[in-house]
């Protein structure tokens, strides 16, 4: 299982959070540039592009 896992991780193209390392960052926006926020996928931490 674990190496299904970091076999996955390998074929992402979402680049992988700064601050869990687990999950990955994806484009989140609502009513602004398409790629301003950014937002985790396991902790949901948010980056702003401008950051």
């Amino acid at each position: 299982m674990i190496g299904e896992e970091k076999e996955a991780r390998s074929f992402c193209i979402f680049p992988p959070c700064p601050s869990c390392g687990r999950g990955y960052l994806v484009p989140f926006s609502y009513k602004e540039d398409v790629y301003e926020k950014w937002k985790c996928t396991e902790c949901k931490h948010t980056l702003k592009k401008k950051e």
